[in-house]
């Protein structure tokens, strides 16, 4: 019956992947959670996920109900999602281009964290770059950066935010001169 309900519907049947249960954010794709079904082609969107091979072991980023039609964009990574470092928190801090490398920063840069006040630059912690007002707008001023950090971090970071002038400087290897190997 099931079939002929199909069928009256015109059409090719396909087999597709469907969601056996409501998917969470988070939960990975199997064959517990995923079965593959025959549905009419017309009523499929263009790209649906049509084997299992190709969605076992990937993660859902949004709510999966059941009963839906898998699709790449339940497993896609959406803009502005950030990915923290595993042992890491996100945390931002407002900055500028002058305080954020000329405003030339990019996902997944190292940096160090710098807090200035009367005169004195201290180091507070080593950071990767998350995110930057810039790249999520697609460009101008930099005004936010936000850091994957260390939560040991975090308490002394805010405050040094309250104190004085946070600087993110790249960290890199001094080029040799030549004259250190000569005696």
């Amino acid at each position: 019956m099931r079939r002929e309900t199909l069928e009256s519907y015109g059409g090719d049947l396909v087999a597709v992947c469907v969601a056996t249960r409501d998917i969470e954010p988070g939960d990975t794709l199997d064959e517990g959670n995923v079965a593959v079904e025959e549905w009419v082609a017309s009523l499929l969107p263009p790209d649906a996920v049509t084997s299992l091979a190709d969605v076992a072991g990937k993660v859902a980023t949004s709510r999966i109900p059941q009963r839906a039609v898998l699709c790449p964009a339940y497993v896609e990574a959406r803009a502005g999602d950030l990915e923290v470092p595993d042992g890491c928190v996100a945390v931002s801090v407002a900055s500028d281009a002058e305080h954020a490398v000329g405003g030339a920063l990019a996902r997944g840069d190292a940096v160090d964290v710098y807090v200035s006040k009367d005169a004195v630059a201290d180091r507070l912690a080593s950071a990767r770059v998350l995110d930057t007002s810039a790249l999520a707008t697609g460009g101008g001023e930099v005004s936010w950066v936000t850091l994957a950090v260390e939560p040991s971090c975090v308490q002394e970071l805010l405050a040094a935010m309250s104190l004085g002038q946070v600087t993110l400087v790249v960290p890199g290897e001094m080029p040799k001169t030549g004259q250190e190997d000569e005696s």
